[in-house]
């Protein structure tokens, strides 16, 4: 039954797909291809952020004709979906660059014309939890006959040595897989915006000027959006709170697809914000002084930063056992390791950061992530 299923299912997604195929396949065969022209997709907010902006930003728009498009609205009814989504494919059937962000259905099924490229900037960097294809025989991971990512021209991403592993999650061939580094880590790098980036943020959220910003940003659990939660068990509040020094502000940024609010104790809504729809999550990492996280790739944006990280993971054995991580879990530790809240209180009095760790670490994972990775990524796709 297994077998018959891994067989049928990608009929079945072209079959869910078949009316976007044949929109897609119908305009690349009626209406010309525009010359250097770019849509940016994406589903994972209503205004341009991390890698799309910073590509955005690069592009000259009098030589390029760029088209943005939001996918996250959900729309009123089955019908203005079909219909907004149809807009999409037929657009994209007459745009060279189509660049996306994250898991998009609906462009797996699209035979891509002659001279179009669509790539993928995945928003994480590394290789930490396995994804697509490289939980193969896990639940959640997709069958081996799935069409889903396979017919990306280009992946970018943070590093030479994670290569094999987005080739591998993604389905595609060595050769496609460009270690350009990751656009929007050039916010780091760069003092101009880094300054621009604080003050806005400070401006947004005044809470945070003078504090010892601890910046709680844990992972979701569950399979996919639609199952994904955060255990009410490992963040009691109460108990952070009351262990909380005068100048520090505890900062909640939950994974977006854990839609759960913390209901925050009264008698700590001074010292305890969360800031989970915040969308620039960059800023956050910028304003912190601490983060707290398990395994986000989180840890890898905050490396580039060089500042103390606690790893919280009461979950661990079972988190591994059912996930899977590409590495061994302690080539990701750069900093110490709570198994729960009285240890995360200790670690937090003192946080460090391991220094010949955080070398490897940033050498393994984040060696073309250095202030360039926009140009490369402008060299790499546009050079022609």
């Amino acid at each position: 039954m297994k077998a018959l299923a891994c067989w049928l299912h990608p009929y079945a997604q072209r079959l869910h797909n078949a009316v976007y195929t044949v929109a897609y396949a119908v305009g690349a065969r009626t209406r010309p291809m525009k010359p250097d022209s770019v849509l940016l997709l994406t589903n994972r907010g209503d205004v341009l952020s991390d890698n799309l902006l910073y590509i955005d930003r690069a592009l000259d728009h009098d030589a390029h004709a760029v088209t943005t498009i939001f996918l996250t609205q959900r729309p009123s009814s089955v019908l203005a979906r079909v219909w907004r989504d149809l807009r999409v494919v037929w657009t994209m059937a007459q745009t060279q660059y189509t660049i996306i962000d994250d898991f998009l259905p609906l462009v797996y099924t699209a035979h891509l014309r002659p001279g179009a490229r669509l790539v993928q900037v995945w928003h994480a960097l590394g290789a930490f939890k396995r994804v697509g294809y490289s939980r193969g025989g896990r639940d959640g991971g997709p069958p081996p006959t799935s069409i889903s990512h396979k017919n990306y021209t280009d992946v970018i991403v943070s590093s030479d040595s994670v290569r094999p592993n987005y080739a591998e999650a993604f389905g595609v061939t060595l050769a496609v897989v460009h270690a350009t580094g990751v656009p929007r880590t050039d916010l780091f790098f760069d003092p101009v915006d880094r300054e621009a980036a604080s003050a806005d943020l400070h401006r947004r959220v005044p809470q945070l000027k003078g504090k010892r910003v601890i910046l709680f940003a844990p992972t979701f659990r569950g399979q996919n959006k639609r199952t994904a939660t955060y255990p009410e068990a490992f963040l009691d509040l109460e108990r952070i709170g009351a262990r909380l020094g005068p100048d520090d502000l505890f900062v909640i940024r939950m994974h977006p697809f854990v839609t759960r609010t913390w209901p925050i104790p009264e008698a700590y809504r001074e010292s305890i914000i969360d800031l989970s729809g915040f969308p620039e999550f960059n800023h956050l990492l910028l304003a912190a002084d601490v983060l707290v996280t398990d395994y986000s790739s989180a840890i890898f944006d905050y490396a580039l930063l060089h500042r103390p990280i606690v790893f919280y993971v009461p979950d661990l054995e079972q988190y591994v056992d059912q996930r899977g991580f590409y590495y061994d879990m302690e080539r990701y530790l750069y900093g110490p390791v709570a198994r729960d809240l009285p240890q995360l209180r200790q670690c937090l009095a003192h946080p460090t950061i391991d220094e010949d760790k955080w070398t490897q670490f940033c050498a393994t994972f984040l060696n073309r992530c250095d202030g360039q990775a926009t140009s490369r990524f402008m060299e790499t796709i546009f050079a022609e």
